[in-house]
């Protein structure tokens, strides 16, 4: 009877994992992040500034980003579905997601430290004490940099951190090894939590153009410095993105005083393009322009969809994937007037 009904649960879940964690249902979770961030951007270039120059920037990357979609959902329908044995794995990875949510909130909350530096020291000490499961804290942290004023209670942080651990988990086969998945995934979690109270995200004006130069600057080697760190050292794409931030979480507000928050969101933001795996972005090259598009996506999303945990990465993933596809696109118009 016992193992009667042992094989009856097994049955069960299963049918559980066969219909719900599909790649392609996964891919469209994540999917629309990027999709939205850059049509914001869109907004800001066509409505708030009217520059023609920057419009027409935004429409490029977008078609690279589409591009990089739709060959990642080609990938995805190739990708194997879950089996049984990982249920109890899972459960332990959306527990650490939950986990590096609520202590990432804690920390910034509680002690004199900016969202940035809280996430970075958690994933440092994730990466360090479980490093199994440092992947999961990391992202976890991403949903713990929601502002207080948009989380009034650490139980939304938990119920974030659960959604988001499911996200995670579910999405697992897709988009290995992209830059920002994690922060993606956050963002995901975090935005449908804050859709359902009557909080406001924040929205900032455009930054002056003094200081978008020095959002380029600073994205395009934050993204190269995080990848070396990773790849070419060997570090690991957490501890490298973490160590980048805490340093520039802490030094560039000392060294900026008007604009350093704001320069290290746009390192920390860029450290998830350094996250990017060599098979997506082969070289620091590639890595650097990615780097570019992020800080362009940061600039003009800048009065959308503030003070949510994950934003920052979500940008990261949407400019990992539009060079990833712009330079899958090139090949393919190649190869077709050969």
């Amino acid at each position: 009877m016992a193992e009667s009904t042992r094989s009856l649960s097994r049955r069960w879940v299963y049918t559980f994992y066969s219909v719900f964690f599909n790649p392609r249902i996964g891919f469209l979770i994540l999917a629309g992040g990027p999709i939205v961030l850059f049509a914001l951007s869109l907004h800001g270039a066509t409505i708030v500034t009217q520059s023609v120059v920057t419009t027409g920037a935004l429409v490029i990357v977008s078609v690279g980003l589409l591009y990089g979609l739709k060959k990642e959902w080609d990938t995805a329908a190739t990708v194997e579905t879950y089996d049984v044995p990982t249920v109890r794995t899972d459960a332990q990875y959306v527990t650490a997601v939950m986990g590096g949510a609520i202590v990432t909130l804690i920390v910034t909350i509680e002690l004199p430290v900016s969202s940035i530096v809280a996430a970075s020291l958690v994933a440092l000490f994730g990466a360090l004490i479980i490093p199994k499961f440092a992947l999961a804290i990391y992202c976890g942290a991403f949903v713990g940099m929601t502002s207080p004023l948009l989380f009034t209670t650490y139980t939304q942080a938990l119920l974030a951190g659960f959604l988001a651990g499911g996200v995670f988990v579910l999405c697992r086969p897709v988009f290995d090894g992209v830059g920002g998945k994690l922060g993606t995934t956050a963002f995901v979690a975090a935005t449908a939590v804050v859709a359902v109270t009557v909080a406001e995200f924040h929205s900032d004006p455009l930054p002056s153009l003094t200081t978008q130069f020095l959002i380029y600057l600073y994205a395009v080697s934050g993204a190269v410095v995080t990848f070396m760190l990773s790849v070419r050292f060997d570090r690991g794409p957490v501890v490298a993105s973490a160590t980048v931030g805490a340093i520039s979480g802490i030094l560039l507000p000392v060294i900026y005083p008007t604009d350093g928050s704001l320069l290290a969101a746009v390192v920390f933001c860029a450290s998830f393009v350094g996250m990017v795996s060599a098979d997506r972005l082969a070289d620091e090259f590639r890595v650097a322009v990615a780097g570019a598009v992020a800080g362009l996506i940061f600039i003009y999303t800048t009065p959308y969809v503030g003070g949510s945990g994950g934003k920052l990465g979500t940008i990261a993933f949407g400019a990992c994937l539009t060079v990833w596809g712009g330079e899958a696109l090139i090949q393919r118009l190649k190869t077709l007037h050969k």
